[in-house]
């Protein structure tokens, strides 16, 4: 039954399905797209701290595996430094599936933390992050956050900088936002360290704007005898680095800031945890979700690389003096 008549036919059938699905077989379409990771960053994208955060985020991204452009896509979204903005771009990062959301601050994590409890969410730069809200516990994060803490307590550090800057008998001031909980820690260190030098610290607490503008106009009166001023960690102030600089530079004194974010907006040194390592670390953890971990199960890091870095060229624009060997033990001038 049938013949060669329904053998040619059942052949021709065959023939024209295998012409049908030869086109479809190389379709690029078949091929699944590489990840998105979305980037949400309070600050310009052409800013000098930003360009060093991605090229650390690239890097440790590449060391598991993934490089932007071959095998994983990075989505961009920048505030300007408008903090309104954030729940918005970190919104429209959720809206396109990303598979993980990278927020480089601790108000973008909450921006992110606020609109899903779903995608993985990894932070750079908490200061203290069960304080602020981004995770309940460091060790086991048990939520889709997780990143880099870089809550050191670093005030000595930065006060003897300081020290070395102005005359013995000059106060030094020194700011810090009371509502962090590192505030006391921090405020206790660096008095127990000017007790030390015997140095006179004058004590301002601050941390929105008004307040810090109160703080400085204060530090600037010619009455206060303040000769250098330590700038402890502040909330928020990542997102506008150059609002801090700005009130410093009404009248220059020699200031150091806690973060390198005030040394790239124009203030004159910094004292802290390393930018490269900390988002390099970032860049690790983002890869190692992607390749199939969960955030939960990923303890919030701890930096343990530290950098001084000193802007010659504000030096030189204020009148300001920085001994050789702070030039010298500097990981980095500015120039």
């Amino acid at each position: 039954m049938g013949g060669k008549g329904s053998v040619s036919r059942r052949r021709a059938m065959v023939g024209a399905s295998a012409l049908a699905l030869a086109p479809l077989a190389g379709c690029a379409w078949f091929e699944p797209p590489p990840p998105v990771i979305g980037y949400l960053e309070p600050v310009s994208g052409d800013s000098p701290a930003n360009a060093l955060k991605l090229a650390a985020f690239r890097r440790g991204l590449a060391e598991q595996g993934f490089v932007e452009g071959d095998n994983v896509a990075i989505e961009y979204r920048y505030a300007d430094g408008q903090v309104d903005k954030l729940p918005d771009l970190a919104k429209d990062l959720v809206d396109i599936n990303v598979a993980v959301l990278v927020a480089s601050t601790p108000n973008a994590a909450r921006a992110a933390k606020a609109l899903t409890g779903t995608v993985p969410i990894v932070f750079g730069q908490a200061a203290d992050a069960v304080e602020g809200g981004e995770v309940t516990n460091l060790d086991h994060p048990e939520a889709n956050l997780t990143g880099v803490a870089n809550f050191n307590a670093l005030g000595p550090q930065r006060l003897r900088l300081i020290h070395a800057m102005t005359p013995p008998d000059a106060r030094i001031a020194y700011i810090g936002d009371p509502s962090l909980a590192s505030f006391e820690r921090n405020l206790r260190e660096t008095q127990e360290e000017a007790d030390r030098l015997k140095r006179r610290l004058a004590i301002f607490k601050a941390g929105r704007d008004p307040e810090l503008e109160l703080a400085f106009g204060r530090i600037n009166m010619s009455s206060s005898g303040v000769g250098g001023i330590c700038v402890g960690p502040i909330r928020g102030a990542y997102s506008k680095p150059g609002r801090l600089v700005n009130l410093a530079a009404r009248h220059p004194k020699p200031t150091v800031y806690f973060d390198r974010a005030f040394v790239d907006a124009g203030g004159l040194m910094s004292y802290g945890p390393s930018f490269k390592e900390i988002f390099r670390l970032v860049g690790v953890y983002a890869g190692r979700i992607l390749n199939g971990e969960q955030p939960g199960d990923l303890p919030v890091l701890r930096p343990n690389s530290f950098e001084m870095v000193i802007n010659a060229r504000t030096a030189a624009a204020q009148g300001i003096t920085v001994p050789p060997e702070l030039l010298a033990e500097a990981n980095e001038v500015v120039r």
